[in-house]
């Protein structure tokens, strides 16, 4: 089991770097098992828009489904997860440190935003692995979290 622990400072911001998907326009992901619901899709790209920051595009290059992900230091005060082995094996992350963990956000017809925090998205930013986890810790975590909006 492998705990990751993303947390912001009282100013409110991330206390962890941000991923290159913040930094970058385009960061190509690969899911070998897909997205829970999505599982046949495996090939994704991470697209930055200046205009949705700290919001990030996750858009299936093989089908015409994008998500909403944010990572949760700009959610949550404190987010931590539990990993299964399986999990932490599966994209092969060796040091919790090549760890990027995004939560899939969703936008309401009231323009309400909720955040998924019990169905985290990890990828090892050393391999582009990735995969979304039902973290051992789950029952713990909201599925759907309000944005403060």
């Amino acid at each position: 089991m492998l705990t990751i622990e993303k947390n912001r400072t009282e100013n409110g911001e991330s206390q962890n770097p941000a991923p290159e998907a913040l930094t970058q326009e385009v960061l190509e992901l690969q899911f070998p098992s897909g997205l829970l619901g999505f599982e046949s899709h495996k090939d994704y790209q991470l697209i930055s828009d200046p205009d949705l920051k700290p919001y990030v595009w996750l858009k299936g290059k093989d089908a015409a489904h994008t998500f909403l992900v944010i990572p949760p230091s700009y959610v949550v005060e404190n987010y931590s997860i539990e990993l299964a082995d399986e999990d932490v094996n599966f994209i092969g992350l060796e040091d919790p440190a090549h760890a990027v963990v995004l939560n899939i956000a969703t936008w309401h017809p009231d323009e309400s935003v909720t955040v998924n925090l019990k169905g985290p998205i990890i990828y090892n930013e050393k391999t582009r692995q990735a995969r979304q986890v039902v973290p051992k810790n789950a029952a713990e975590l909201s599925l759907a979290h309000p944005m403060g909006n």
